[in-house]
């Protein structure tokens, strides 16, 4: 998924009036797609700037929500060069 698809494909998605906080919407959505294989090993995820206006959200949302992916291992980062999918995320899960 590049940029604009990822934010057109989360967009179908969130729900901003459910009572779940955004940015746990989102992680939830970005880590099933990354364990379904819809995201795959060392693709480039958005910049937080770009995801974040692409989603009408702060970027700090976005932040928070690429800071969660890391510590959990599902992506790794680099300072100038961007966020990856990890090639050692978890098991992959059969996500419907």
């Amino acid at each position: 998924m590049r940029s604009l698809i990822l934010s057109d494909w989360l967009l179908q998605y969130l729900e901003k009036g459910s009572g779940e906080p955004i940015n746990r919407q989102i992680y939830r959505l970005v880590q099933r797609a990354i364990l379904a294989g819809r995201l795959a090993t060392g693709a480039k995820l958005p910049s937080s700037r770009a995801l974040a206006k692409e989603l009408g959200v702060a970027r700090n949302t976005i932040v928070e929500v690429y800071d969660q992916l890391l510590a959990e291992g599902y992506v790794e980062s680099s300072a100038g060069s961007g966020t990856y999918i990890a090639d050692t995320t978890p098991d992959r899960i059969e996500v419907r």
